[in-house]
């Protein structure tokens, strides 16, 4: 994916009764470049344009103003371009790529939001529109909203007497994507998987022209469920037949952004294809909600298995049941000795009949802040062991929702944080093989609330190599009874010293000049007590010889931050 701030460059040259549209560069940022079939065309020159940015990315608040800026320049050098500006609908097609629709067509727009200081546009050779977009966002708007500025380039008139009435032309298009996301509590992140695909090329003639006769494409369909875009990072663990691991393969398309109400096909592809057996794909998904999207679903490579099926194509399909557990997160507080009950709503929101088994389980974040799912045991702060799930089993019908309760017993004498993870297993009633996942996170105060408390128990810097650059890292220790979730900054600073002067020694630790700082926001997960959390970034710019010193500042709900400093030299 090329940068937000790439031109785009095509070059459109028209012969009487023709017209070509060099547009594959903007095809392979994942945009649609629209053609339109019309009886009308340009004159026989070049027009070479350049646009940036190809996307506006903003963070707004319900209510507020704010601006942003296209810049389109004609690089010609004796072609004059007219164009018509305006702002359409963004939908998004199952390989990811964006499509600009017609303003109506989406029902997560902000078209309507945006103002644009200009609706036409002559362009001289070598001259540029600095175009302006005001956007206001309503009092009442959350989520994610999106559209396309768009420049549809006019062609000039057909000159009289030509009679190629028939001849094909095409209006050219060219859209700076713009995506909000309006800040509020409504907003829902939630991805769920809706199925897995295996295609073999040899069963596909375009697959096997492409990667050779032994690949295999993996691919899973996910869809975003919440009302805000989400950048899906897929993994595919691949296991044999008894669950022992393989390999792990990346899943993705495009950026990996998923609009709301889309459904995006993510894939990999192995050319060299797996030898024939049974296996087992391993799927997980992290979108930055609480949990990631996982489902567990077995395939054969050979004859087709059961539970799925082929197309004409060799594409051996399984649907996965999307279903949810709502809410996501259950925050509590109460004394010892206290009996506990809350419900969580489980939808089907599938065509699929599947059967639900609930667990308690304790909760548990690795030092890179993602859920362990894997040998767990009970720890000091869980409180899985006093929940109870009523019913624990149960079997849903398709687009039908049942209530679990939560009972929770307290033992007397305990104190402080206490979580769990209640885990919801699906599988389909018609035996079909694949496992999906759903949950709900238990956060339970025992007691008097603490403050939170936490240090920095190590701050490090290495060396990533030519393309990473420096990574600096720090380590939290959450040293207190209940969670917390760390905001952190870092800032590297340069040591400067005064100028010598002939006769004169500068004693002084000099001045500090910044160099670089980072402000890595709100982990998307908390820290448990006794949990350890790496904070990260990185600093790809050589440094110079010199004295440095690197700073790190955590805030996470005390009343002073963490802080910690280390001191450097480059030789």
């Amino acid at each position: 994916m090329m940068s937000r701030l790439a031109h785009f460059r095509s070059a459109m040259r028209a012969k009487p009764g023709s017209c070509r549209v060099g547009s594959r560069a903007w095809r392979s940022l994942g945009i649609l470049v629209i053609l339109l079939f019309i009886v009308c065309g340009i004159a026989g020159a070049q027009v070479t344009l350049s646009l940036t940015p190809l996307r506006v990315e903003l963070s707004v608040s319900p209510g507020s103003t704010r601006t942003f800026t296209i810049l389109l320049i004609n690089e010609s050098k004796s072609s004059t371009a007219r164009f018509k500006v305006k702002t359409m609908d963004l939908t998004q097609k199952p390989n990811g790529d964006y499509q600009v629709v017609e303003l109506g067509e989406s029902k997560h727009s902000c078209a309507s939001w945006i103002k644009l200081s200009t609706d036409n546009a002559v362009l001289g050779p070598g001259e540029a529109l600095s175009l302006i977009g005001t956007v206001a966002v309503p009092r009442t708007a959350y989520g994610g909203k999106y559209a396309a500025v768009v420049m549809e380039l006019v062609p000039d008139e057909r000159a009289p007497g030509d009679t190629a009435l028939a001849s094909a032309r095409f209006v050219h298009r060219m859209a700076t994507v713009v995506e909000l996301s309006v800040q509020s509590p409504r907003v829902k992140r939630l991805i769920n998987i809706e199925g897995f695909t295996l295609e073999s090329a040899s069963q596909n003639d375009r697959l096997a022209s492409a990667y050779g006769n032994d690949a295999l494409m993996l691919s899973a369909q996910v869809k975003n469920e919440g009302n805000i875009h989400a950048l899906v990072q897929g993994t595919l663990t691949l296991r044999d037949s008894t669950g022992r691991r393989l390999r792990q393969i990346p899943l993705g398309a495009g950026r990996g952004l998923v609009l709301p109400d889309a459904s995006v096909r993510l894939s990999s592809i192995l050319p060299a294809g797996l030898k024939p057996g049974d296996y087992i794909a391993d799927l997980a998904f992290k979108y930055g909600g609480t949990r990631p999207a996982v489902a567990k679903v077995p395939f054969t490579v050979g004859p087709t298995e059961a539970g799925a099926t082929a197309d004409a194509e060799g594409i051996r399909q399984t649907v996965i049941a999307p279903f949810t557990a709502e809410p996501s997160e259950v925050a509590l507080s109460y004394p010892a000795g206290a009996v506990v009950a809350r419900s969580v709503v489980l939808e089907n929101k599938s065509d699929q009949a599947i059967r639900v088994e609930g667990k308690p389980l304790p909760l548990e974040y690795d030092v890179e802040g993602e859920l362990v799912q894997e040998g767990l045991s009970e720890t000091e702060s869980s409180c899985a062991q006093w929940i109870e799930l009523r019913p624990a089993s149960l079997q849903l019908a398709p687009r039908s929702r049942q209530v679990v309760r939560i009972v929770i017993s307290i033992p007397k004498g305990e104190a402080g944080g206490k979580y769990a993870d209640l885990v919801f297993a699906a599988t389909p009633v018609d035996g079909a093989g694949w496992t999906g996942e759903a949950g709900t996170t238990v956060f339970l105060t025992v007691g008097k609330e603490s403050p939170p408390q936490a240090e920095i128990a190590g701050l490090d810097l290495r060396d990533g190599g030519p393309s990473v650059g420096h990574v600096f890292e720090a380590t939290l220790r959450n040293t207190g009874t209940t969670h917390l979730k760390p905001s952190t900054v870092f800032t590297l600073f340069k040591r400067v010293m005064p100028e010598s002067v002939p006769g004169l020694e500068y004693i002084g630790p000099g001045s500090l000049v910044e160099v670089y700082s980072a402000d890595l926001g709100e982990s998307e997960n908390v820290v448990l007590p006794g949990g350890e959390r790496i904070l990260r970034t990185t600093y790809a710019q050589p440094l110079e010889v010199g004295e440095y010193v690197l700073e790190v500042a955590v805030r996470y709900g005390a009343k002073t931050p963490a802080y910690a400093t280390l001191n450097f030299a480059v030789k």
